[in-house]
């Protein structure tokens, strides 16, 4: 075979590999060619988030963030620790000694003291710069939260913790509204505002009410509240004992407690107010005097049982009874009405039912079926024992006979804005009907006779008509089992005006100690003084203000 032929061959595989290359090559580029490239940038993410404002209804602020810091040392770098605790003490308002007992808990970096203010912090800056120990001891700022009122409406403010994150009260059921989620494409994430329906100028006088009652009487416990008797919206609201909010992380269960809407108590005899407006829907003549000689006896299944009164009364009528407070009376117009039906009115009232609101803890208080309930049992709820309640539920149920007949849901939050001021959201009210407008009147005319001539004497402003019904119950023994070694609850409950209410206005104490235990001593005279503090405010008029002409 020649050598010609023998090349042949090979050239052929050349081209063939060329060929191939060259189609691969143009494919290549065309798959090349028509991929769009997508450059992809990673999203700028808010890297500060700012926690929403609480304030009360005039925009006094109640929380706010804050820059805090917290203290530090560096103990590897401390040659004489006794010296440096020594000399940052008066700073940190800490002792020598509890300053190396926080050191010992640590082996190189000792957190001394957290939460430090602004001012705080620059005075310790300040003094650290000229000492030797500018490197060995210094200071982490953090976002931290502030409380300007206080103790005040602590309870239904809330806390939260260092991450800023809510805890308590309306801080921890708000919390998701306060502090959102990093915004995209923002440095800064802004949560929304918060006002409560509170009135810190009110919150205020009621805080000094409680502060006497607890001075003078030394009660275990105190729940006292405001709320709009047209709206429903809670005006303040306090539960004794109480804490300062700049200072949650010492404070103790029974201080955290929200009382008003987490403890139950049995009510006692402002209860009879809304048991007698009950007699008087189903046409209970009340108006036909009841005889009361101190003692009352019922008969039911063949079964009888005695209703004390704590003196006798003599005649007694519907105003009588509000007046003088007669168990006797109230038990055996209600014993004239059918139990189920009466239980069922009490439902209605909200008793026994979980008032929804934005306030953690709320109780539902309890009201056995009347299957379970004893010869007695509709007797005695008559008069506020029997039944389970919290005060939230008492002032509830007041906006019934205080709006007409119409039951109003409370409320604390008043609205809600976005933080450069507009507003998501606003409050509104739900009414539901559940007595009659004249029942109503008839209540408010008997109230306001118990401050002229009755129980609820020391209730009473000059000049301004209003209306009370004063109680004191007794607290029943929960390891005996008996009211016999119990305590009291004294309570006082008010609207005023009378004669068209703008406030209600309730206090119950509990456990009062000294010379005297009744809801007359002890309750009403610091309504007297919020009715006339209110006045003082502009709140309430009185008769009795001289109106003074301004000349231009």
């Amino acid at each position: 075979m020649s050598s010609n032929s023998k090349k042949l061959p090979f050239f052929l595989l050349i081209i063939t590999i060329v060929l191939f290359v060259i189609l691969f090559l143009h494919i290549a580029y065309m798959v090349i060619t028509n991929i769009k490239i997508v450059k992809y940038d990673d999203p700028v993410v808010s890297s500060n988030v700012v926690r929403g404002e609480i304030t009360d209804r005039n925009g006094k602020l109640l929380a706010i963030q804050t820059s805090k810091y917290n203290l530090y040392f560096r103990l590897t770098e401390i040659s004489d620790l006794n010296s440096a605790a020594l000399f940052i003490s008066p700073y940190l308002n800490m002792s020598q000694n509890d300053i190396l007992k926080r050191a010992a808990l640590y082996n190189r970096i000792a957190l001394i003291k957290r939460g430090l203010s602004l001012s705080e912090a620059q005075e310790i800056e300040e003094v650290l710069k000229q000492s030797e120990y500018k490197n060995s001891i210094y200071l982490e700022r953090y976002d931290g939260r502030t409380y300007p009122s206080t103790f005040h409406a602590c309870q239904t403010i809330g806390f939260v913790n260092s991450s800023n994150v809510g805890l308590e009260g309306i801080e921890l059921s708000c919390d998701d509204i306060l502090l959102p989620y990093p915004k995209l494409g923002s440095d800064t994430t802004y949560g929304n505002d918060i006002s409560l329906t509170l009135d810190l100028d009110m919150q205020y006088l009621l805080d000094v009410q409680v502060q006497e009652i607890s001075e003078t009487h030394k009660p275990d416990y105190i729940m006292a509240m405001i709320m709009g008797a047209k709206d429903g919206e809670i005006y303040a609201a306090s539960s004794y004992p109480w804490y300062d909010l700049a200072y949650a992380s010492a404070s103790s269960d029974s201080e955290r407690m929200n009382r008003n809407v987490s403890y139950t108590y049995e009510p006692g005899s402002v209860f009879k107010i809304f048991t007698l407006a009950w007699c008087i829907e189903q046409g209970v003549d009340i108006d036909t005097p009841f005889f009361c000689d101190g003692e009352e006896t019922f008969t039911v299944n063949n079964k009888s049982f005695t209703i004390s009164c704590h003196e006798a009364h003599g005649e007694v009528d519907g105003k009588a009874m509000i007046s003088k407070s007669c168990n006797g009376a109230i038990a055996y117009w209600v014993m004239q009405t059918d139990p189920e039906a009466f239980r069922e009115y009490l439902t209605k009232l909200g008793f026994s039912k979980k008032i929804d609101i934005e306030i953690p803890g709320v109780t539902s208080g309890y009201l056995s079926p009347v299957s379970a309930w004893s010869n007695r049992t509709q007797a005695t709820i008559a008069f506020g024992q029997e039944i389970s309640v919290n005060a939230l539920q008492i002032a509830r149920a007041a906006t019934a006979l205080t709006n007409d007949g119409k039951l109003i849901a409370p409320s604390i939050i008043k609205r809600i804005k976005e933080h450069d001021g507009t507003v998501i959201s606003t409050n509104s009210f739900t009414e539901e009907r559940v007595l009659q407008s004249a029942t109503c009147e008839k209540i408010l005319s008997y109230m306001e006779e118990a401050v002229k001539s009755g129980t609820a004497q020391k209730a009473g402003v000059e000049g301004v008509r209003v209306a009370a019904k004063t109680g004191t119950a007794e607290i029943i023994n929960e390891v005996t089992k008996s009211y016999e070694d119990g305590s009291s609850l004294a309570s006082t409950i008010a609207f005023v005006p009378a004669d068209a209410p703008k406030y209600i206005i309730y206090f119950a104490v509990s456990a009062p100690k000294g010379d005297s235990i009744w809801g007359a001593n002890v309750a009403a005279p610091s309504i007297s003084a919020i009715i006339q503090g209110l006045v003082n405010q502009g709140k309430v008029r009185s008769s009795s203000q001289e109106l003074v002409q301004l000349s231009n």
